[in-house]
This record gives structure tokens, sequence and C-alpha cells, in this order.
């Protein structure tokens, strides 16, 4: 396990009005089977609370991004497929369809870059567009 620095910028598009959020954080990276798991805490400030992140970047190009804490989410991003993800919040939790449209990433034991642009839906009706995009970088 290695530890880096986190970079994240997101921008959400829901109905033509954008909002753009970013964190640079510390965080850590191993190496699982092929697989690269990085780890983080979100900002309090941006998620409301306490929030841990751990990102998965699969071989096969799959990203997972699982949440934990104040928010708790498991957003699963293939390219080319939807998939249905729990997203839960204090007020309640939603099952949400998020589509892949790319996923790229660079990642290696010591850092990279992950950009996965993806669509959410909720029952089939277009919730948001989203483009997220993760540098990491060994300490």
């Amino acid at each position: 396990m290695k530890k880096v620095l986190v970079k994240v910028k997101g921008t959400q598009d829901v109905d033509g009005e954008k909002a753009v959020i970013e964190l640079s954080t510390e965080g850590t990276i191993r190496e699982f089977d092929g697989d690269y798991i990085i780890t983080y805490n979100d900002d309090p400030t941006e998620s409301g609370g306490q929030t841990k992140t751990q990102l998965t970047v699969q071989k096969n190009g799959t990203v997972i991004l699982d949440r934990r804490g104040d928010l708790n989410s498991r957003l699963v991003i293939t390219e080319g497929e939807r998939n249905s993800c729990l997203y839960a919040i204090p007020q309640g939790s939603l099952t949400l369809g998020i589509y892949g449209k790319t996923v790229k990433n660079t990642m290696t034991a010591n850092g990279g870059t992950v950009k996965m642009v993806y669509s959410i839906d909720m029952n089939l009706e277009p919730l948001s567009d989203n483009e997220v995009e993760i540098f990491v970088e060994e300490r």
C-alpha cells in the first residue's frame, strides 16, 4: 500500500446547468490481482459529512466507486453498459441507472488517471450527465 495524492474533478450537467466539484486529498493505492484500489476520505464540506471513498479500477476496464459513511453509494461504471446502482442518503435510498459512455485509465501501482463519462437515470428518465477525472500520484 502506497500513500498518494488524489485529485478529483467532477462535472455534473442537469438540464443544461453545470456544477463542478474539485477535491484534493491524501489517500492510498494498492494493487490486488491486477486491479487498483484507491481509498480516500471526501471533504466533509463537500459531502456534508464524513464519507470514505474506495475506487476500484478493474483490469477489465470497469470502475467501481464505493462510498461509505454519511453518504452511501456503489456506482459501477462500465463503458457501453448500463448498471443499476444503490444511492443512499439520510433522507432515503434510490436505485439509479448508470450508463458508462467512456471509461479510460492509465493506472499503475504508482498512480495514474481515471476518466469516466456517464449518465444517471431513474426509471429510465435522464437525471444528469457526468464527467469525473481522478488523478493519483505517489507521495
